[in-house]
């Protein structure tokens, strides 16, 4: 997902591409952002642009999932 907004995609353009509610990508972003410490879509995005592919927070990564 945080591909998507480093890409410049809006919240109903990541819905549609992901096929889910706009409700739930901003609840996802929000989390996501919370976890990263991070306020704004720009900041996403050049966090997402630095670190590239090393930057992961999904649960297939985490120990317990």
């Amino acid at each position: 997902m945080l591909r998507l907004v480093a890409a410049g995609k809006t919240d109903p353009e990541i819905a549609a591409d992901l096929t889910v509610s706009r409700h739930t990508v901003k609840r996802h972003l929000d989390n996501l952002f919370a976890k990263l410490g991070l306020s704004s879509r720009t900041e996403a995005a050049r966090l997402r642009a630095t670190r590239g592919h090393r930057l992961s927070t999904s649960r297939r990564n985490h120990p317990s999932g």
